[in-house]
């Protein structure tokens, strides 16, 4: 009885790194596309770095390696310099009736000044059976302390 208990115990071991192995690597393909994304976005990364992971959609707002500079440069004067991104949430969008779509959502977070950050958010799904970046966005956040809220009621 005992061996077969740890013969159960030993094959539900198994199965789940087996399971978890899977989640883990396409996780890791996206983190580093991600990293070189937002190292791109901040000043230390090139075009022809991040664009091999860009999917159809972002190829197609972002074609030359010149928009990606324009687009850089807005993000700077609109928001400012980002220090410190950060990766702090995976999302992996799922419907109660079709399951897991195969989209996942990356989100960094990152300082602009004392009071300001700034949300990435970087969209992940697969193209030709490959991993790639459909979609990302910058949004700039105001974080308000808790002694300024209550002066302002």
């Amino acid at each position: 009885m005992k061996k077969l208990l740890m013969a159960l115990v030993l094959s539900l071991v198994v199965s789940a790194s087996c399971f978890a192995a899977g989640a883990s690597g396409r996780f890791a393909a996206e983190e580093k596309a991600a990293d070189a994304l937002i190292a791109a976005l901040i000043g230390n990364g090139t075009y022809e770095q991040v664009s091999k992971s860009f999917g159809k959609p972002v190829k197609a707002k972002i074609a030359k390696a010149e928009q990606f500079v324009a687009f850089k440069n807005e993000i700077k004067n609109r928001i400012g310099e980002i220090k410190n991104p950060n990766f702090v949430q995976l999302i992996k969008e799922y419907d109660w009736q079709k399951g897991y779509s195969g989209v996942d959502v990356l989100i960094y977070l990152g300082a602009v000044a004392q009071d300001k950050f700034v949300r990435i958010s970087i969209i992940f799904a697969e193209e030709n059976k490959a991993l790639k970046i459909v979609d990302f966005g910058v949004r700039q956040l105001n974080i308000q302390r808790k002694n300024e809220a209550a002066t302002k009621q």
